[in-house]
């Protein structure tokens, strides 16, 4: 095992580093800013204690000089460090130059004076240099690195002062002799199991710009394309290349970034954007430097579009040497390949977080939680024994919105999922819209062997009865909290009318539209945070446009074909709001253990508390337990 000093550990792409280097055993040191920052990303990685006595922080600054470390620490540093990995610095393509120099080109001088006493007191192992694939310092580069200063001039201070970091670091490899490896990954996204993506340059300005509908002519041609990587394939790669034994002094370069034969073009991509997010498809094309003109032009067009034309950079028409990053996945049995099934998840949580531009309740208590995905349903989860608890929101929600509800169950997993296309999760894409939902819930209950206790809110009561008949024997329990069980105003059934209302919607509106629909009582009722989660979620155009289809299909008497005279009587549980003035509990329900809140149609959201009270609450004698965690 060997002694590592990370750069960046605790970022985006430092974090999956960090993961998979704590898994084999090493000794680390990370730079942080704050012992808090340190201590929260390890919660959230989920490393236990036993690895986390092998993981130090350091804190510092990579802009200070000597990192802004006391000489005691820095010699420390200098005798202990035999890897050194330097992945620091932010996915900001605009950084203003000082910035972009202070970060890139300022914090690798310093760490590159770390490396040379290192390598000078006892010889250090390997130093793994992290920068963007369009990086064009070469080998050649190096005989002349003067010229390539000058070349680099003309980039702008992103990339600039990332390649000029580059160059700095092979002459002082080939100057003090020690073993390099430059890795080069091409646009980072979410992992390969979740898509979850934290960092929203790269493809997020590309799905921002979809969503607004201002790609409707997509840059470049049929050949252009735009390579990816995952955020754990990388973390992997890197934490391989660190457990090396055998390497030579000489400089190596790996290009992380998906096969281009399997990959799409540009405009393949662009179409499965629109695609996922319920917008134009795009409609032609316009050639690469045409486009960078307009956008950089006099006027600030790319700058009043949200479009950097510093973005264009990463779209490319070029193939690039795949050999020495195969060598590595082959010794190592690793994957660079993109999973492009996992892609319409990385779009929506894209879409979620540039929508969400605001923090309420919800977003802070859902740090406490980590993000999954269980089916084709993202989720947040908690960990625990027994058999899981799955929360279904309604309209208007996420799975963010029914957190407080959750909160009252301790012990046992909580899987809180986004139905498809709402908060995370894409949407199903189903000619029969209630139908797509039924099928998602289906196999996210089916993804694992253990039985669930599934509660459902609204329409997310309608889909956890509809379970009911569809796999009765995979439920433990069923609460069903204001199920929708009756069709809605036949007003509602024209999407593009309620996708238009929904466009201009604002907080005071809101506000008023729930009240005066008696999900709450009053604006005293409606908890802090949700008017500006709910407005923040239908800023995305696929959002709208499935709150649209959703509702109009509410509206349709087939999609209330239930059957509860044939429900397990034993598993069920109705919770109604008395209050509510809109929906009613149809007859046919009534024979079904059904308790009544004085309280509105959103009561979970509003008293979580006491629902979760009555729903745990002590059965009478001879029948069953109110819920089985």
């Amino acid at each position: 095992m060997a002694s590592i000093f990370i750069t960046g550990g605790t970022g985006f792409i430092g974090r999956h580093i960090l993961r998979n280097l704590a898994q084999q055993g090493h000794e680390l040191r990370l730079l942080v800013r704050s012992q808090e920052r340190f201590k929260e990303v390890l919660r959230q990685l989920g490393i236990a204690p036993s690895p986390a006595e092998r993981i130090h922080p350091v804190v510092g600054d990579l802009a200070l000089p000597d990192l802004g470390l006391e000489a005691a620490r820095w010699q420390e540093l200098v005798r202990e460090t035999e890897v050194l990995i330097h992945a620091g610095g932010p996915m900001d393509i605009q950084l203003g130059e000082q910035a972009a120099r202070d970060v890139f080109l300022q914090g690798t001088r310093e760490v590159l004076n770390l490396a040379r006493e290192a390598h000078t007191h006892h010889g250090l192992h390997q130093f793994i240099h992290i920068v963007g694939f369009k990086s064009p310092i070469r080998g050649n580069s190096l005989d002349n690195p003067d010229e390539a200063r000058r070349e680099l001039a003309k980039e702008p201070p992103y990339e600039q002062m990332k390649m000029l970091a580059d160059l700095e670091v092979r002459l002082e490899a080939r100057e003090a002799c020690f073993p390099l490896s430059v890795v080069h990954p091409s646009v980072v996204i979410g992992d390969s199991v979740t898509g979850s993506t934290e960092q929203t340059g790269g493809l997020g300005i590309l799905v921002h710009s979809v969503s607004r509908g201002l790609l409707r002519l997509v840059p470049g041609n049929a050949r252009h394309w735009l390579p990816l990587v995952h955020v754990d394939h990388l973390g992997a790669f890197v934490a391989a290349l660190a457990a090396e034994k055998d390497i030579s002094a000489a400089e190596k370069t790996y290009y992380l970034l998906d096969n281009r034969k399997s990959s799409p073009s540009i405009k393949g991509l662009v179409g499965q954007i629109s695609k996922e997010l319920l917008a134009p498809r795009p409609i032609g094309s316009l050639p690469l430097p045409l486009l960078h003109k307009l956008l950089g032009g006099r006027g600030g067009l790319g700058k009043k579009l949200g479009i950097p034309p510093e973005s264009l950079s990463f779209i490319v028409d070029l193939d690039y040497p795949a050999d020495p990053v195969n060598v590595i996945c082959e010794r190592h049995d690793l994957t660079t390949s993109v999973n492009f099934s996992i892609l319409p998840h990385t779009i929506a949580d894209l879409d979620f977080r540039l929508a969400h531009i605001t923090e309420g309740q919800y977003t802070n208590k859902a740090a406490g939680y980590r993000r999954g995905r269980r089916g084709s349903l993202a989720t947040l989860e908690k960990s625990g024994s027994g058999d899981p608890v799955l929360f279904l929101h309604g309209t208007f929600s996420t799975a963010d919105c029914l957190i407080p509800l959750a909160e009252h169950w301790d012990g046992v997993p909580v899987w809180l999922a986004d139905l498809p296309g709402f908060g995370r999760s894409p949407y199903h894409h189903q000619d029969d819209v209630i139908n797509g939902y039924v099928d998602a819930v289906t196999q996210t209950i089916m993804s694992q062997a253990a039985p669930v206790t599934l509660v459902g809110h609204s329409l997310g009561g309608l889909i956890a009865a509809k379970m009911l008949e569809r796999i009765p024997e995979r439920l433990n329990a069923v609460y069903l909290l204001q199920p929708a069980l009756h069709p809605a105003g036949r007003l509602l059934q024209y999407p593009a009318l309620t996708r238009a209302m929904l466009r201009t919607l604002t907080g005071e509106r809101l506000s008023r539209q729930l009240i005066s629909r008696t999900c709450f009582e009053s604006e005293d009722q409606i908890p802090e945070g949700y008017i500006s989660h709910t407005l923040d979620e239908l800023r995305s155009t696929r959002v709208r446009a499935v709150t649209a289809k959703v509702i109009a299909s509410l509206t349709e008497a087939k999609t209330f074909d239930l059957h509860p005279e044939a429900w397990p009587k034993d598993k069920v549980s109705i919770i109604w709001g008395d209050k509510d003035r809109i929906y009613h509990l149809p007859d046919r329900f009534r024979q079904l253990k059904a308790h009544t809140l004085p309280l509105g149609h959103h009561f979970p959201l509003s008293h979580p508390g006491e629902t979760a009270a009555l729903m745990q609450a002590p059965c009478p004698e001879n029948e069953e337990p109110a819920l089985r965690g």
